[in-house]
């Protein structure tokens, strides 16, 4: 079977002000999800927002696709929450009625569904990621970097969040940062430990 590459890194390093994050070469596959692992500031959120092109790195990093990254504290809009989820839909100049029935799909999934009409800044913290979450998978991204979305929800939320995301696996390819060892365990095809740091002088 032929290997379709998504991300692929090679050499790659990213210098903050006294230290320098190294990342062992690796390919994240088409249809695997990757669950980016290692300790506390070892350089997993560092290495997601390299591949959302949001910091500078040296070495070599191909991407094969279009990437949607979700933070772990998300960006929401003092709209509705069915206006933060149609965001991206109107940004790419989709049209939004094509979506909606995926957007009762995944609300209902998320528990989320009825709150559509809500005003998203007045959500828990839980309910935020959740809208997020819908958000980066609406549009069919070809990559989706979720960083600690389990961090806001209990525990029936995460096993909701783990089935969505596994029925997703055959369109969108998942890396995640996680600490949730049960999240880790029902998600994980494949393992990425990252530990390369180095304090500069």
């Amino acid at each position: 079977l032929e290997v379709i590459f998504m991300i692929e890194i090679k050499d790659l390093k990213v210098k903050m002000k006294s230290l320098e994050f190294v990342f062992k070469d690796f390919t994240f596959e088409k249809g695997k999800i990757t669950i980016i692992s290692g300790r506390n500031g070892s350089g997993k959120t560092t290495l997601l927002r390299v591949f959302a092109s949001f910091l500078d790195y040296e070495g070599s990093l191909k991407i094969n696709a279009n990437v949607t990254y979700n933070s772990q504290e998300p960006i929401i809009f003092n709209r509705t929450v069915y206006e933060n989820i149609v965001y991206p839909l109107k940004v790419r100049k989709l049209d939004v009625s094509m979506y909606d029935k995926k957007i009762i799909e995944y609300s209902n999934l998320l528990d989320i569904k009825h709150l559509l009409e809500t005003n998203a800044l007045k959500l828990s913290s839980g309910e935020k990621m959740k809208v997020s979450i819908v958000r980066s998978i609406i549009f069919d991204p070809d990559i989706v970097l979720l960083d600690e979305p389990t961090t806001h929800l209990d525990l029936e939320s995460i096993a909701k969040l783990t089935d969505l995301i596994n029925s997703l696996k055959d369109k969108i390819t998942f890396i995640i940062v996680t600490h949730n060892k049960t999240f880790m365990e029902d998600l994980v095809d494949v393992e990425y430990k990252v530990g390369g740091k180095h304090v500069l002088s």
